[in-house]
């Protein structure tokens, strides 16, 4: 028997909770992204699609979607999402302690993630407690082999 290939996000998604059970899938967005030789979006389109993605995702009973925030994002798409999608909500990107706060006050997002963040900061939590700011990330060693970039960054003492 021949097994036809998902052709949408939706369609994978349901596969795999159908597979593992819907509260072990979440899944991840990048509305806006411009990685790689992405182009630039249509706001209005943007907006609609992921909107209309949330809803169909909202419907698996997804444990959560996990958004990659972009600064180029118009806050109405998350706004649009967040309408969309009754569940759990991950919003990630460049957030600092207060930054992190803010969008959880506005509704937009259930938690905040801190990935590469945590990366050039092992002691996030310490600093993030002192106020004391952020190691910048070292883009040429992220995610690359050896130590260098994970081991180095510098540490404050509490």
């Amino acid at each position: 028997m021949a097994v036809a290939t998902p052709k949408t996000a939706v369609e994978v998604a349901r596969r795999v909770t159908e597979a593992i059970g819907r509260d072990k899938v979440g899944i991840r967005l990048s509305p806006n992204s411009a990685l790689g030789d992405l182009q630039p979006y249509d706001a209005g389109l943007t907006q609609e699609t992921y909107a209309h993605l949330a809803e169909d995702l909202n419907g698996l009973g997804l444990a959560y979607i996990h958004i990659s925030v972009d600064p180029k994002a118009p806050p109405t798409t998350l706004k649009a999402i967040r309408s969309e999608f009754k569940g759990t909500l991950i919003h990630c990107n460049n957030f600092t302690g207060d930054t992190a706060e803010a969008e959880l006050q506005k509704g937009d997002a259930d938690l905040i993630a801190f990935g590469r963040s945590f990366l050039a900061n092992p002691d996030l939590v310490n600093r993030i407690i002192a106020g004391a700011p952020l190691n910048p990330v070292d883009y040429n060693t992220l995610y690359t082999a050896g130590e260098k970039g994970y081991t180095d960054y510098k540490k404050i003492s509490l």
